[in-house]
């Protein structure tokens, strides 16, 4: 495995709360190594840390001690504002609860990421309409999440985590508050964002989604108890398709702004990089 193909590296990370008699660890000198492509379930019982892993993961929570390297760099030492941007644009996170605001119609749920990402309202608004079409949730932008099923919002939640295009996934038990059909629903949703080229870690206690995984993790104590991989690392989908659709995305978007056809800019980039030659 090149470093190049390693996005996420936990070196002997632990986390502690209490102190003397009182102290206890969520995660112990836990080491994880996610390269590009994965689809990881995790699993444990509860108290095993799973949460824990997930918000160090995602920049929302930090280690007592040890490293976390994203991307090749450390983020040991990154300023609150740097680990903000880099959640904004890098990680997407889908929560059990779907943590929709209530008082946000469908479009400004989804286009929240993208006001901390520094898009303007326009390009937010057009990247999130292209994102609820693909989840054939396009006529419900404007809908409130309580006149939303659960199972539709929480592809409302996988939308928004989706639309600034991140590079790594972290769901959190994505399933839990959904009957079995819903569940299906999602996880297939889930399924052809991983064939895409996104790395994914999910929470689960359901032991009938790990048919989704290429690698199943079970947690103990804090720490790997088993890491079992289903698929080789030469199968894992390809990131660059991750960049491609990105490149695709805002070119179409820019296109709408501009009153231009997507072609039409092909064509303009075409000869501006023939005349920079």
């Amino acid at each position: 495995m090149s470093p190049a193909d390693v996005i996420i590296d936990l070196k002997g990370v632990s986390k502690r709360y209490g102190v003397g008699d009182a102290e206890s660890y969520a995660l112990r000198d836990f080491d994880l190594t996610v390269k590009r492509g994965e689809f990881i379930m995790i699993m444990g019982p509860s108290g095993c840390g799973k949460t824990t892993l997930l918000n160090i993961l995602g920049l929302l929570d930090k280690p007592s001690e040890g490293e976390y390297i994203l991307n090749g760099q450390s983020i040991e030492r990154a300023s609150e504002r740097k680990k903000a941007r880099l959640r904004a644009k890098k990680i997407g996170v889908i929560f059990q609860d779907f943590n929709l605001i209530p008082h946000l119609s469908v479009l400004d749920n989804v286009t929240l990421p993208m006001v901390y990402a520094g898009y303007t309202k326009t390009h937010r608004e057009l990247m999130a309409d292209k994102v609820l079409d693909r989840f054939r949730l396009q006529e419900r932008e404007y809908y409130m999440p309580y006149q939303l099923s659960g199972g539709q919002q929480q592809r409302v939640a996988i939308a928004r985590s989706l639309v600034v295009d991140p590079e790594i996934i972290l769901a959190d038990e994505p399933t839990g508050n959904l009957d079995s059909r819903s569940s299906h629903v999602v996880m297939e949703e889930l399924k052809e964002i991983h064939s895409e080229g996104n790395t994914i870690i999910m929470v689960t206690h359901n032991p009938a989604l790990t048919s989704y995984a290429t690698r199943v993790i079970h947690m103990l104590d804090g720490q790997i108890d088993t890491d079992i991989k289903t698929v080789d690392d030469d199968d894992l989908p390809q990131p660059v398709e991750i960049h491609f659709r990105k490149r695709k995305i805002l070119k179409e978007v820019k296109a709408a702004l501009s009153g231009k056809k997507s072609e039409d800019l092909d064509e303009e980039e075409q000869i501006t990089e023939e005349e920079e030659r």
